[in-house]
């Protein structure tokens, strides 16, 4: 009688094909996962961006005065005659608390400011792409009796590839000494 110890062929081939099937299993898995890890640290810091400059822009507007909506991206008067613009504009001028006009507008899918006419620099880092840009002004004119505030509305894409996510981002801001 021959003793029967030990494995056969056929079944180290299985075992080590459903080895091989289990592995191959949890390696995507992985992979995967580090893939969605990747995905949300970058939404992440462009949305981290994102909120920075939309609040970098509402604390400064609060302050602000002479709130001029302009009708394009290149319209930044060096003096700001205020103007309402309820249809919305891609720019916005105004003289800020200490008297120095700032400017933001959309420009090759960023926002710019300018601070005394002069270029700061791009708000929003390159992982972000703007698509819309739109301040609307109202109150702005004294006479008017209206407290100003300006609502700005950002639309756009963080991130990139498999990566992208686009966003929708509002808020609106009223001045804040009296304006009527």
């Amino acid at each position: 009688m021959i003793d029967k110890k030990g494995f056969t062929l056929l079944e180290m081939i299985v075992a080590l094909g459903v080895f091989a099937v289990a592995a191959l299993l949890s390696t995507s898995s992985l992979l995967s996962l580090t893939d969605a890890q990747k995905k949300t640290f970058s939404l992440s810091s462009a949305y981290d961006n994102l909120r920075f400059a939309l609040e970098t822009m509402a604390k400064d507007i609060r302050t602000g005065d002479a709130f001029y909506c302009g009708a394009d991206s290149n319209d930044l008067p060096p003096v700001p005659t205020p103007k309402d613009c309820a249809a919305g504009g891609p720019a916005l001028t105004y003289k800020n608390a200490v008297g120095e006009n700032i400017s933001y507008r959309l420009s090759g899918g960023e926002i710019e400011k300018f601070a005394g006419g002069v270029l700061s620099g791009a708000m929003t880092s390159p992982d972000v792409t703007i698509s819309t840009l739109a301040f609307y002004v109202l109150g702005s004119p004294a006479a008017d009796n209206l407290q100003p505030r300006i609502t700005i509305v950002i639309k756009g894409v963080a991130g990139s590839g498999r990566s992208a996510s686009e966003f929708n981002l509002q808020t609106t801001v009223s001045q804040r000494k009296i304006g009527i």
